[in-house]
Formats: structure tokens, C-alpha cells, sequence
């Protein structure tokens, strides 16, 4: 008899052997700032107090960057690396180009594409900004504090699942930050590289802006912004 084999690779990002005080930990730790980013969105922005909300944005960056030393998560884990950029790349584009495509197409059917080169260029600036600081929040914090809280296999799913509900009211970007949340951390526990998502994440940005309707993106607001924004341009 032959011994069976798994053909499947191993994450390159698992769950570490805690203890179950530290799981606990970690669990309450994206609770924790899942709740605060809620509390940024529904309460402090609208309360228009410039000075809160930067305070807030501070003391959740803050948060997650003690976390991330208190878990020793080295510069490897949280995926800011070039060792494997070829192989990230190489992982990621494919699958970015396929959902770029399917943005593509459900664009050509709802409404005429919107394309400048100079907003397509500004608009890619921006988000591989953006969309790194968005990514390190995902992978570097939520997706390996829910590792080390014990998830495995559930752990792409629950992170996108969360990245999601911060995009609340917002159906469309709902459905595209938990689709795209949960593709970006399964290609991220196989190959992690901050770097290659963030492009990933700037790509599919610039082509959704350009593609879909405002009514599907909602002019990207989130929370009490989007319901004023259904209520003004929609209603």
C-alpha cells in the first residue's frame, strides 16, 4: 500500500500554538477594534468633531501596531516583504484579473463605462495607498489575530466577513469587500505580501470605479453617509 499524500500546500500563514488565554485574547482584540471602526463610521463622523475622529483613527492604528509587537509578528507574517514578490505576483494577478473581469462585464451590462485616463492614473495612486493600509488592517491585523485565536480553515471567510460589515449599509460594497476580503486572505495565508495586494486592491478599485453604475458603489460611502447619500441621489 501506498501512503496517501496531500497534493494541497500548507499555509504559509497558521494558527500559532497559544495558550488558550492568549486566543482569548486575540479574539477580543478584533472585537475590540472591529466595534471602535463601527463607533468611527455611525458616531464620531457624523458627530462632526474633526478632532475626535482623528483622535479615534490614531488610537486604532495605535492599537493594532501594539498588537502586532505583542504578538512578535515579524516584518515575514505581516507579509511586508520582497522576498517573494515574484511569487505573490505570480499567485495574486490571476485572480484579480478574473475578478476584474467579471466587474468588467456586469458594468457593460448596467451602464457606460466612465474612463479617464488622468482619474484612471490619480484614482490608482490613491488607492494602492489606500488599499495597503486597508490590506495590512485585513491580513495584518484581523486575519492573524483570528489565526491566533484558533480559526483555520474559517479564518478567510470570518475576516472578509468583518471587513464587510464596516462597509454596511452599502449592499454593493458589501458583497464586493466580503467576495474580495475573502480572496485577497486565502491568496494571503498561501503566498503573504502586503505589496502584492495592495495592487491587487488599487486594480479592482480603479476598474470598479470606472465600471459600475453609482448606484451599485453607492460613491463609496459607508454608514450614515451612505443612507444621506440614497436619500439625495437616489430618492
Amino acid at each position: 500500500m501506498h501512503a496517501r499524500t496531500n497534493t494541497t500546500p500548507d499555509p504559509a500563514i497558521s494558527r500559532r500554538d497559544l495558550p488558550r488565554w492568549l486566543r482569548w485574547i486575540s479574539i477580543v482584540e478584533v472585537v475590540a477594534v472591529t466595534g471602535s471602526v463601527l463607533v468611527l463610521i455611525w458616531l464620531v463622523q457624523p458627530s462632526g468633531t474633526p478632532g475626535m475622529d482623528l483622535t479615534f483613527r490614531i488610537l486604532i492604528v495605535g492599537w493594532m501596531l501594539v498588537s502586532n509587537v505583542l504578538h512578535r509578528d515579524s516584518f515575514q507574517r505581516l507579509g511586508i516583504r520582497f522576498d517573494n514578490l515574484a511569487r505573490a505576483a505570480r499567485m495574486i494577478l490571476p485572480p484579480t484579473a478574473i475578478a476584474a473581469s467579471v466587474v468588467v462585464a456586469v458594468g457593460l451590462i448596467l451602464s457606460s463605462p466612465r474612463l479617464s485616463l488622468e482619474r484612471l492614473l490619480l484614482n490608482f495612486g490613491y488607492y494602492i495607498l489606500w488599499g495597503f493600509a486597508q490590506q495590512y488592517a485585513l491580513q495584518g491585523f484581523i486575519l492573524l489575530r483570528l489565526l491566533d485565536g484558533g480559526l483555520t480553515r474559517r479564518a478567510p471567510q470570518a475576516a472578509a466577513a468583518l471587513f464587510a460589515l464596516v462597509h454596511f449599509p452599502n449592499p454593493g460594497l458589501v458583497v464586493m469587500t466580503f467576495s474580495g476580503g475573502w480572496m485577497w486572505c486565502a491568496l494571503f495565508r498561501r503566498e503573504p505580501n502586503l505589496l502584492m495586494l495592495a495592487v491587487s486592491h488599487a486594480f479592482l478599485a480603479v476598474v470598479a470605479d470606472a465600471m459600475l453604475p453609482a448606484a451599485v458603489i453607492g460613491g463609496y460611502h459607508l454608514g450614515p453617509k451612505y443612507l444621506q447619500w440614497v436619500n439625495t441621489e437616489l430618492l
